[in-house]
């Protein structure tokens, strides 16, 4: 049971600095174009004992990553990678990788892939290192998403809060890219449109609603959940006290199983609607019709006769 509902969307500057870590999404190998072949050269000389000790050559190579052509460089949550190109893209070898925000390399001369990833967000670009130090920056189009909702005006806890994410192709068909992201993170996201189902608890209170994300830029989407927490009782009269080691099933109304348990007291977030609970204790069955109305926490009690 998926609610659509309107979000509120307020879009600030993304400070970078903020954004908490998510598992990079799986990158494609970087592209190489075909190398020359080398003309021919004389025969070596021997290299002598003096040469042979020599160190080999390096160049410094400095990266930086931004928002936008002549932004300001980001300042944290960049995880770069260097790839050696050779005859081919299958020869293409990660030379070096580092956290830092502008990292310093020292490379050899040759030709190189270098891949910048920022969350699910990704730049690459293909440098030369010749006789001269190699500045270069990169620009990643990406925005943060950061999910929040409320029941009847009243916010819900953050941790009590999961989203799923699905970018919207240019064809309209949707495609998953993050599931179970918890309200207390901020996802990197492409900038783009995407759908996202905010899930309040882990039954069926979920919501969705379509929303851009912009690049430099952190989308708080305020989603308006419509549920109640409820406390599930099998009790001997109304007002006793619950019978403990009782099993559970929350029906819909078309007889879909929502939400199993064992205990005495259960407690479960349920969408607004009318279902049907299930008891089962020392080998009797016992069931009631409820109905939940959003925002009106409290029991349910089944009494056992």
């Amino acid at each position: 049971m998926i609610a659509k509902s309107s979000i509120l969307k307020t879009s600030i500057l993304l400070l970078a600095g903020s954004l908490m870590a998510l598992p990079a999404a799986a990158q494609t190998s970087p592209s190489s174009e075909a190398v020359p072949a080398a003309a021919p050269q004389a025969p070596a000389q021997p290299a002598s004992p003096a040469a042979a000790e020599e160190p080999a050559v390096t160049r410094k190579v400095e990266l930086s990553a931004s928002f936008a052509e002549k932004g300001a460089p980001i300042p944290s949550g960049l995880k770069w990678r260097v790839y050696r190109l050779g005859k081919s893209e299958a020869d293409a070898v990660k030379m070096a990788e580092s956290d830092d925000p502008s990292p310093e390399f020292s490379l050899a001369p040759g030709r190189y892939v270098v891949h910048a990833a920022y969350g699910l967000a990704a730049a690459t670009k293909e440098i030369e290192v010749d006789k001269a130090p190699v500045r270069q920056g990169l620009v990643i189009k990406a925005g943060g998403l950061q999910v929040e909702a409320s029941v009847l005006e009243k916010p819900i806890p953050a941790e009590q809060l999961t989203a799923r994410v699905m970018v919207i192709q240019p064809t309209g068909e949707r495609r998953l890219i993050a599931e179970g992201v918890p309200a207390t993170s901020i996802l990197r996201l492409p900038e783009g449109r995407y759908f996202v189902e905010c899930t309040y608890g882990e039954s069926n209170a979920t919501v969705s609603a379509e929303i851009s994300i912009g690049a430099g830029k952190l989308t708080q989407a305020t989603f308006h959940q419509m549920a109640a927490t409820l406390t599930l009782k099998l009790v001997s009269q109304a007002g006793g006290e619950a019978i403990a080691n009782t099993a559970w099933s929350v029906l819909t109304p078309g007889g879909d199983v929502i939400r199993e348990s064992i205990g005495a007291f259960p407690s479960l977030i349920l969408a607004e609607g009318n279902y049907t609970v299930v008891a089962r204790h020392e080998g009797r069955v016992y069931t009631r019709e409820f109905d939940v109305k959003a925002g009106h926490d409290g029991d349910v009690e089944v009494i056992a006769r």
